[in-house]
């Protein structure tokens, strides 16, 4: 059973609450199906068309930057996550295909504008703590060289490592690979993300991944400040 903990540092940078979604039985390799792909194409189209000054100045976006700059980092090194998916695929000219459960819930951070962590849920140990690090580390992202984590940076972190910087970048240490058989997804939202929002983009991940994983379980749990909460699968 996985315990998660919100400590208190996160409520000064506007987290009261963090939405996590637990998918058992996935497959990495299961076949997209048409519905899924026509969305992505007009997510796609949208992110190499949109208005990106319009992207910026959204509420959910300018939460992210809010609190990227509270903590001092700067905004043009360390972009959120969806205008940084944006630039990838304009500079691709069209959104990556990695695996299944990774295009999923890509599709859904630009559809609803949320950074989404998602990690092999069996990489991960018995604890998540999402805090603000109050001590120095370093951080292996995905596909990029060692980070140093400061103090006063927030992440989330089991007993081994950190998860996630920032809300901008993944580990390495517990990404999905072509084994992956449980999946979690992580979204900690900013002052401007109501715990709705977040609940109704983890749906659309659990519709979209149960419509190409029949087999597929979910469950849902919101985070609370000062309460400690277990998901229910061991």
């Amino acid at each position: 059973m996985m315990k998660f903990i919100l400590d208190r540092s996160l409520s000064d940078l506007g987290i009261e609450s963090v939405v996590i979604g637990i998918a058992k039985n996935v497959n990495p390799h299961a076949e997209l199906s048409p519905t899924f792909l026509k969305k992505k194409k007009e997510r796609e189209e949208w992110a190499l068309n949109c208005d990106m000054e319009q992207v910026l100045q959204s509420p959910i976006i300018q939460g992210y930057e809010d609190i990227l700059q509270g903590v001092g980092r700067s905004v043009k090194k360390n972009p959120p996550t969806v205008p940084a998916l944006i630039k990838n695929i304009r500079h691709r000219g069209s959104l990556p295909s990695i695996n299944t459960i990774i295009d999923i819930y890509n599709v859904e951070a630009l559809q609803s504008l949320l950074a989404i962590g998602g990690h092999d849920y069996n990489k991960i140990g018995e604890k998540i703590e999402f805090t603000v690090s109050q001590r120095e580390d370093r951080f292996l992202p995905i596909l990029s060289k060692e980070k140093h984590v400061a103090k006063t940076d927030y992440v989330y972190r089991d007993d081994k490592g950190i998860l996630a910087w920032l809300d901008i970048r993944d580990s390495d240490l517990y990404k999905f690979d072509d084994d992956t058989k449980d999946a979690i997804f992580i979204i900690q939202g900013n002052a401007n993300t109501s715990v709705e929002m977040r609940l109704e983009a983890l749906k659309r991940i659990q519709s979209d991944l149960k419509e190409c994983m029949p087999d597929m379980k979910f469950e849902a749990l919101v985070i609370k400040q000062a309460e400690d909460c277990f998901s229910s699968e061991g």
